[in-house]
């Protein structure tokens, strides 16, 4: 009798105990509260880790062939040793300039970025993810062009039907607080043409494609540029107007169709990103969430009789 009416004694404490045990003790109950499920996704701090994404302000002025703002004034101010020697003397080879400059603009460009219509000059805006290109078109579309390339130290002819001209940029995060930009000639020509490209998909999914309409695109990669910009830096991009039939000319003049005046540009580029200081992109969410369960562990680690004890 004795034995029995103890068990029945002890037993609602045992049932008592164990549920402290299950509810009050576990070292991951947090992931438990609505504000667990963030540390699985996101920082120590329980902050969502947000894409990487970067924004490239685009300004384009069209001005008169050789005008000296942006022949003159405007490579006295850019620094051209930004771009590493070998990119650069591909780049000269071919006609083209990219320079970077600090600080305040030349007061006679800053007059041509800012004149009031009819000559305004409205900036395009790209807000996409890091590792993403931006088609910048920076040429209309020709007829036909020859052009003289010279790549791999090699010269030679090329003949391109309905043509235009682009940049491909594609920004990233770098150190602290600049953009890391690639900047890449394309020509597209030919005629339109019915292609089917891949969508993303998982490892798990079937692949699937979708239907485009687009020209050839060539992509000069071995004239690609690398530049870094900080705060407060633009890049700049231009020809040497004196290599007729080079890849510069083709992309940065241009005949005015109501008359004889050709007419030449620059495009400039401010490039801004989301995220400010080093981003530790060796942990991945999964490594974040394993943290947080280590640190909420350290946290409960207090039992329940020492519990009992500081009440």
């Amino acid at each position: 009798m004795c034995s029995g009416n103890r068990f029945s004694a002890i037993a609602p404490r045992l049932t008592f105990l164990g549920l402290i045990l299950v509810a009050g003790c576990n070292p991951h109950k947090d992931q438990l509260r609505p504000e667990g499920l963030f540390g699985r996704i996101g920082n120590k701090g329980g902050e969502v880790i947000e894409a990487k994404r970067c924004v490239l302000r685009v300004v384009i002025l069209n001005r008169p062939f050789r005008d000296p703002v942006i022949n003159e004034v405007v490579w006295k101010a850019a620094d051209e040793q930004a771009i590493a020697p070998e990119e650069r003397l591909a780049l000269q080879a071919n006609g083209l300039r990219i320079g970077r400059i600090t600080g305040d603009l030349p007061s006679e460009l800053e007059a041509v970025i800012h004149a009031p219509p009819p000559n305004k000059v409205d900036p395009a805006i790209f807000q996409i993810d890091e590792e993403q290109p931006a088609n910048i078109i920076v040429c209309d579309t020709v007829d036909q062009v020859s052009l003289l390339l010279n790549r791999d130290h090699h010269a030679f002819g090329k003949d391109y039907k309905t043509a235009s001209g682009y940049f491909r940029v594609t920004p990233r995060h770098h150190e602290s607080n600049s953009v890391a930009m690639r900047i890449t000639p394309e020509i597209h020509h030919g005629p339109i043409q019915q292609t089917f490209q891949p969508l993303q998909a998982t490892p798990y999914s079937p692949q699937d494609f979708k239907i485009a309409n687009g020209q050839q695109e060539e992509t000069l990669r071995d004239l690609a540029a690398n530049l870094v910009l900080e705060a407060g830096q633009v890049a700049v991009l231009g020809c040497i107007p004196e290599q007729e039939r080079s890849l510069g000319s083709f992309l940065f003049t241009l005949s005015d169709p109501h008359n004889d005046e050709r007419r030449q540009r620059l495009v400039l580029v401010w490039a801004l990103r989301n995220q400010v200081g080093v981003v530790d992109e060796k942990k991945s969410p999964l490594a974040w969430a394993f943290d947080r369960k280590l640190e909420t562990a350290a946290k409960a680690a207090i039992t329940p009789a020492n519990d009992e004890v500081k009440k």
